[in-house]
């Protein structure tokens, strides 16, 4: 949430209050190549839809990406449920 304040503030001090902002799942750097090409894939079409203006722009949509940490964490978690019943 951190980067989205940032973000904002930066867009305002543009003044470009409206502007609308792509939120990614953060951290990036610990992303295999292969995990970037995914989460460019589940971005570009709200990129697309944001550029060419092909429908409502919201102030800050959210990336529909997994970061693979928290995919462990659910694995992890529902392995140990498993193991309790």
């Amino acid at each position: 949430m951190a980067f989205l304040t940032h973000g904002r503030l930066a867009a305002k001090n543009l003044q470009l209050d409206d502007l609308p902002l792509l939120i990614a799942p953060h951290p990036l750097n610990d992303l295999t190549p292969d995990q970037v090409r995914e989460l460019a894939r589940a971005a570009y079409p709200i990129v697309v839809q944001q550029l060419t203006g092909q429908g409502p722009l919201e102030k800050h949509t959210y990336v529909d990406f997994v970061h693979p940490a928290a995919r462990r964490r659910t694995q992890k978690e529902a392995a140990s449920d498993k193991e309790s019943v």
